[in-house]
């Protein structure tokens, strides 16, 4: 009997050590919103350190306006909550329970996890420090070079100055204050950079003719920059690649024989080390898989000598297979994960990717996706018309699908912008729409292009203009070759 008991209490021990640890992954939040809320929607958040696309998390609301929604999270995390039109950064910590109530244009943070979504909350409504405000006044209105960085100066002394009003009557945890330090010193750099960038634009000149001050130019260093606790930060893999790019521009400006990709990789085994490293490679890996379709042998060895974190070998196996699984579909028939993807006509119809295909049966597909945010989607419109126009006498239909989200002028201007009414739809869940997963598309505008019996030719075809933003003759040749009339 006492062994009956022993073996109980052990499996009860081990129960509950389990459920512990799996709560500690997982951020739950809950609260109230008005009901006339449409869209409330957390995006942005990174699960861990080697999660390159930041996920979003829609929880559904009750008649009541309750919400109650669990993210899973293995470290802090920075993210955005959108509520409608409006846009709030937060930040979660595993194990975080925080309850939010949204009451006309006040937000209400409480429980476990909430002061530091309060702090957030208070420098939203502060213009010193908007990072937004600064970037804008820099293309805006006239400054000195000088006066960019005296901007940085006091945009992060003045977030510095609201954390230590707010610390007195609140208590942080100490991951978020060590991630406050980490965010101010990269915030420093980060724009740094926009501002040279900014200058640079604003004036037609060139970066490399830009004297940075001196006492700023020692935060341009990729030895100042690097360190694994700074991987916390969610532009800190970026700003690395700012300076790694540079120093391979340098090097093949004195030595054009050599090769960029080689070099690039050169300075990235023998410049950064540790967990960097192996983070930095597997970005790499991952926007030459995912945005790039190229399989770099020699990136992914360098990967595979020094390979040690799980949520990094994770990453590069599920990117490998999701690569592989691209490259099969070419010549395929969709999967049916692809073909329920959800649309809505300009009318509000609910249709899917299948549907598409039926109705454009018989006819090569050029499909556009893009949004009415995106500069290069619109310069596209007015070629993509006349392209149309050419090829009017062949079997070949243009399609478009936006990724914006619903409102009561989005389709005035998708008309307005696209300069035709016809075969427009919208994906039901934006870019989070299971085409857009399945074939990891991030960008726009991305174009595919469909044979007649709705078979994939390429998901990575042409686009209407070329490098000097001229109409493609590729593209034309392409699509009358897969017409079937030359």
């Amino acid at each position: 009997m006492r062994k009956l008991f022993l073996l109980i209490g052990v499996a009860m021990m081990l129960f509950i050590s389990c459920t512990q640890n799996e709560q500690k992954n997982v951020v739950l939040i809950k609260g109230n919103v008005p009901k006339e809320t449409e869209l409330l929607k957390f995006e942005w958040i990174k699960e861990h350190f080697a999660d390159i696309k930041p996920k979003a998390y829609i929880p559904q609301i009750d008649s009541l306006g309750n919400f109650e929604i669990e993210i899973p999270l293995q470290n802090l995390s920075t993210g955005v909550m959108s509520i409608n039109d409006k846009r709030y950064d937060v930040v979660f910590e595993p194990n975080d329970r925080i309850e939010i109530r949204i009451e006309k244009d006040t937000i209400i943070y409480s429980g476990k996890g909430a002061e530091k979504n309060s702090f957030l909350y208070l420098l939203s409504k502060k213009d010193k420090c908007s990072r937004m405000s600064i970037m804008m006044s820099w293309y805006m209105e006239a400054h000195e070079f000088k006066d960019f960085f005296m901007m940085i100066d006091d945009y992060i002394g003045e977030r510095k100055s609201e954390f230590e009003k707010f610390s007195k009557s609140h208590t942080f945890s100490k991951e978020y204050v060590n991630y406050f330090e980490i965010e101010n010193k990269l915030e420093y750099i980060d724009l740094y950079q926009q501002a040279v960038m900014a200058y640079s634009r604003k004036n037609n000149l060139p970066m490399d003719s830009i004297n940075v001050p001196k006492e700023y130019e020692k935060h341009f260093s990729m030895k100042n920059l690097q360190s694994d606790k700074n991987l916390i930060y969610a532009n800190y893999l970026m700003l690395l690649n700012d300076m790694i790019r540079s120093n391979t521009e340098k090097i093949l400006s004195s030595n054009t024989s050599l090769n960029q990709d080689s070099v690039k990789l050169s300075i990235i085994m023998d410049s950064l080390s540790g967990l960097t490293r192996e983070h930095y490679l597997v970005q790499s890996i991952y926007y030459d898989l995912s945005i790039y379709d190229k399989y770099d042998s020699a990136l992914m060895a360098s990967f595979n000598k020094i390979k040690s974190d799980k949520n990094c070998i994770f990453v590069i196996n599920y990117e490998l297979e999701k690569f592989n699984k691209k490259q099969d579909m070419i010549g395929a028939n969709f999967n049916n994960e692809i073909l329920q993807t959800e649309l809505r006509d300009t009318a509000n119809n609910r249709l899917t990717i299948a549907d598409i295909l039926k109705k454009y049966e018989g006819k090569v597909i050029y499909l556009d996706i893009w949004s009415l945010g995106c500069g290069p989607c619109r310069i596209a419109m007015p070629l993509s018309k006349n392209l149309k126009e050419k090829l009017k006498g062949y079997p070949i239909e243009f399609v478009y699908i936006t990724v914006d989200n619903f409102n009561d002028n989005l389709w005035s201007e998708v008309f307005k912008v696209s300069l035709g009414k016809e075969n427009h739809y919208r994906f039901e869940k934006g870019f989070d729409a299971k085409l857009l997963e399945e074939l990891s598309i991030m960008a726009v505008p991305t174009y595919l292009m469909i044979d007649k019996n709705g078979k994939l030719i390429s998901y990575k075809a042409e686009r209407p203009y070329n490098n000097m933003m001229q109409e493609n003759p590729e593209l034309e040749k392409k699509l009358i070759e897969h017409s079937g009339r030359l």
